[in-house]
């Protein structure tokens, strides 16, 4: 059963992929197409991992946790205006405060590693960055594939 529930995931998940190219015009990304990328996302670092059932839903809980806790931070530190904008002085204090969102970052990391590794093994966890940078630039490269089957030649003149 387990088996041949993972397995369907993954054929989902595969299958899933190539309408994800679809998605990506020059407009921005709704809310569907992004859960369906974050759908295939799980799914592809589920199967890479090698994630139990239970492992796999240990870990995403305590993910998408982790990924709201570093949202709420990185919000905190939003600058009030563009950089651009900013005096010298302005930009010294912003990059100090970037410096205080880096280092609450880090020690939200160092706390979750923690919980993870709870959660999974700690070769899972080393390996899920790994894994998650594998999955980014498979769409990346999916998106600029589309782009360019779509582009006019530019270079043909009449």
């Amino acid at each position: 059963m387990n088996k041949k529930f993972w397995m369907v995931l993954l054929l989902a998940g595969f299958f899933a992929l190539p309408g994800f190219g679809q998605i990506f015009d020059d407009e921005p990304v709704g809310a569907e197409a992004r859960s369906k990328i974050q759908a295939a996302r799980v799914a592809y670092i589920t199967e890479r991992l090698g994630f139990t059932p239970a492992e796999s839903e240990q870990f995403w809980a305590l993910h998408n946790e982790f990924e709201a806790e570093r949202d709420k931070i990185r919000s905190k530190y939003k600058p009030s205006r563009p950089i651009e904008s900013m005096s010298d002085q302005e930009a010294e204090a912003f990059i100090n405060r970037r410096f205080e969102m880096e280092q609450e970052i880090l020690n939200l990391k160092r706390d979750y590693f923690q919980r993870f590794r709870q959660a999974v093994s700690p070769r899972k966890v080393a390996l899920f960055n790994k894994a998650d940078k594998e999955f980014r630039l498979e769409i990346l490269k999916r998106v600029q594939e589309r782009r360019s089957n779509n582009r006019p030649n530019r270079n043909f003149r009449n």
